[in-house]
């Protein structure tokens, strides 16, 4: 009975391999101490904040450029899709694109308005929220 239990037992570990396997992920890793933009390339987006995509020394009519187009953005926001295109482009548009009715409905014609005034589910739950004591009534 003093037999060793060997199930699960690992084999003794190649550090060779261990080491053959972490020399390839480090290769292509370099760790920076300091970062240095590169202000050759064009960012995707600007940072406010950073000192590199700050416009100091703007010229006057720079800053025109810049007002006019701000206010250009805010017009084409404020008319919306309904004023670029004459019906929805994407699927996504068509979704609120329009907002009255193919037909126009009567609330008494019944080919169009199924509505269920009551359940038996819900006269049940109604009937046990009336019952509960916690519940105020009005």
């Amino acid at each position: 009975m003093g037999d060793k239990c060997t199930f699960g037992a690992r084999k003794p570990i190649d550090i060779n391999m261990v080491n053959a396997i972490i020399h390839r992920e480090v290769k292509h890793f370099r760790n920076y101490n300091i970062y240095r933009p590169k202000f050759g390339l064009v960012p995707v987006t600007s940072k406010f904040y950073a000192a590199h995509d700050q416009f100091l020394d703007a010229s006057e009519e720079e800053s025109q450029k810049v007002e006019n187009y701000h206010h250009n953005v805010m017009q084409a926001r404020v008319l919306g899709p309904h004023s670029k295109y004459p019906a929805p482009v994407t699927e996504n548009l068509v979704y609120g694109w329009y907002h009255e009715p193919l037909m126009p409905t009567d609330k008494a014609d019944r080919r169009f308005n199924h509505h269920i005034q009551e359940n038996i589910n819900t006269k049940i739950q109604f009937i046990i929220l009336m019952a509960n004591p916690k519940i105020k009534k009005e």
